[in-house]
């Protein structure tokens, strides 16, 4: 149940295009996401991409880190968005950045993706 496999993370470079001009967009400070609802038939009802920019964290070892946290956040907290999802019969794509220039918290990360899954339920639900 808690787990992130391969067929989880996005990687098509369409899919990701088309979620970066989507206008599906939320804020949850210091996580930003984008979303894209897909047609795609593909055996995982959600993908992620987890971004932790060059521009903000400056050292390799931060943003491996910063994604690292991300990671373990998203992976305990994904069954609620996947219930969701499953209900009304969906598929989504989606990309969680960082963008605040210091070093995150695990525990206020994750009270952040606990919001932002909350908002992301809620506009699904709209």
């Amino acid at each position: 149940m808690y787990t992130f496999r391969k067929d989880e993370r996005l990687c098509n470079k369409k899919i990701i295009c088309d979620l970066y001009t989507s206008d599906n967009r939320l804020l949850v400070y210091p996580l930003s996401v984008h979303w894209l609802i897909t047609e795609q038939e593909h055996p995982c009802r959600l993908q992620v991409l987890i971004v932790a920019p060059k521009k903000k964290l400056h050292h390799a070892v931060d943003r491996n880190r910063t994604k690292r946290l991300m990671r373990e956040c998203y992976r305990h907290r994904k069954h609620l968005l996947l219930e969701t999802l499953e209900q009304r019969g969906l598929s989504m794509a989606l990309s969680v950045n960082y963008i605040h220039n210091a070093l995150p918290d695990y525990k206020q990360l994750g009270h952040t993706f606990d919001k932002l899954l909350e908002k992301l339920i809620e506009e699904l639900e709209q």
